[in-house]
């Protein structure tokens, strides 16, 4: 049986008119934040406070990608005087790519949603957007779809379904282009389908992470960094990409990991996004359980969980993500040859106390410098400001294109192409 959806068409206009059409879902967003939080909350669990919070964030960045076309800073300022044939201008523009699908995130059902940063930024370049739904939110997607209806009218549907749908959209012939946070195994599956179509087209696809976080020697003196380490774990039940997943310390630190591993164990924590999530996170407890190695683990349900390891010991299963309030803390003594045997990764975190860590942050940045998208100094990952200046990205197998960002004002370049303008009169430039 065939599959049959429609992909949305009609341009969202002119950047001035892109803005205002921004401008108003986040409007409407805001005035729908009673019921979008209550569907969302009886859908993913997530806490009132983390729902109302992630509706500002996905306002603001509508708003943000908005102001940023209308100014035209999307555009390029990359012109050749003179530097064509016979002495011609040329001059380089930027168009949106066209229809662009959108699969919309579980674990940020407002920001990474239905009219989370994915549609915004693909809206902003000009392009319409068909979304397919969580399958996990139904309700939420609908809801935030209905808000967006009216306003967007020809330049937005959405779509619902299972893993069958979401090659069907990559593979129709009008989409040009995907936006997906998710898993590594369906970002690449995406990857697959839209490489084997007879007209290639990008993905850009967050895929995962652990977020290593090395804590240097005179910084893991001080235990209160564990504390704040440990809610960065913990926070949302562990369901943020940007979770730190591993925590390195000195292999004379022990005080310091196992300050983190009871701080993390002792935390309380929300249900999970799916059963799937939680039944996942159960089997991970499980097989941390029969390892041998030192484990601390919380007594609610979710449990949150810790494990402390010496760096020989780590191992495949111990550098994978696992999604959940978990974390792997490693006691290890040459830290830059550690951080060059990891994947890629969206964020890498480094704890110094200057002036005593110097010369070991010194050593150990330039290697995370090649390994993450993004890189923190004394703080933690979570937490990801929408600004121009923010990669949301890294390299593989963090996500599919390094050289992008989901999130902050370059988020736009994904769905736009570049065009140069050879000898065009000035008057009939697009």
């Amino acid at each position: 049986m065939s599959l049959v959806f429609h992909v949305p068409s009609t341009s969202p206009g002119t950047p001035a008119q892109r803005r205002e059409l921004l401008h108003a879902l986040a409007t409407a967003l805001e005035a729908a934040r009673d019921e979008v939080v209550k569907v969302a909350g009886a859908e993913t669990g997530l806490t009132d406070a983390r729902l109302n919070g992630e509706l500002d964030r996905t306002s603001g960045q509508l708003r943000l990608l908005g102001d940023y076309v209308a100014d035209g800073r999307h555009q390029s300022t990359r012109v050749s005087p003179g530097a064509g044939p016979g002495g011609v201008d040329i001059r380089q523009i930027v168009v949106p790519v066209g229809p662009v699908a959108v699969f919309a995130a579980s674990n940020f059902p407002l920001a990474f949603g239905v009219l989370g940063g994915d549609t915004g930024s693909a809206l902003a370049a000009g392009c319409p957007v068909l979304v397919k739904a969580h399958p996990a939110q139904p309700r939420t997607s609908e809801l935030l779809a209905s808000i967006a209806a009216p306003i967007l009218g020809g330049a937005f549907a959405i779509v619902h379904g299972g893993a069958d749908v979401s090659l069907a959209v990559v593979r129709h012939p009008e989409i040009k282009a995907v936006g997906f946070t998710g898993s590594l195994v369906g970002g690449r599956a995406l990857m697959d389908e839209a490489a084997a179509r007879p007209d290639p087209i990008p993905v850009y696809a967050e895929m995962g992470s652990i977020n290593p976080v090395f804590v240097l020697p005179g910084a893991a003196a001080d235990l209160d960094r564990a504390g704040a380490l440990a809610a960065a774990v913990t926070g949302s039940s562990g369901q943020l990409c940007t979770k730190p997943g591993l925590v390195v310390v000195p292999s004379t630190a022990t005080p310091f990991a196992e300050a983190l591993a009871e701080a993390v164990a002792d935390t309380p924590v929300h249900r999970m996004l799916t059963d799937g999530m939680a039944a996942a996170h159960a089997d991970w407890i499980g097989t941390l359980r029969t390892s041998g190695l030192a484990v601390s683990i919380g007594t609610a349900t979710p449990a949150a969980v810790a494990t402390i390891v010496d760096a020989d010991s780590l191992g495949e299963s111990l550098l994978s993500e696992h999604f959940g309030p978990s974390v792997v803390i490693v006691l290890a003594d040459d830290f830059p040859a550690l951080a060059a045997t990891l994947d890629g990764q969206l964020t890498a975190t480094v704890h110094a106390s200057l002036p005593e860590d110097a010369e070991d942050a010194r050593d150990l940045l330039p290697v995370l410098v090649q390994k993450a998208g993004r890189v923190v100094w004394n703080g933690v990952p979570t937490g990801v400001a929408v600004v121009d200046a923010m990669l949301h990205g890294g390299p593989w197998p963090a996500t599919s294109a390094a050289w992008s960002t989901s999130v902050g004002t370059a988020a736009v370049e994904r769905f736009q192409r570049p065009v140069a303008l050879q000898g065009v009169p000035t008057d009939l430039l697009p």
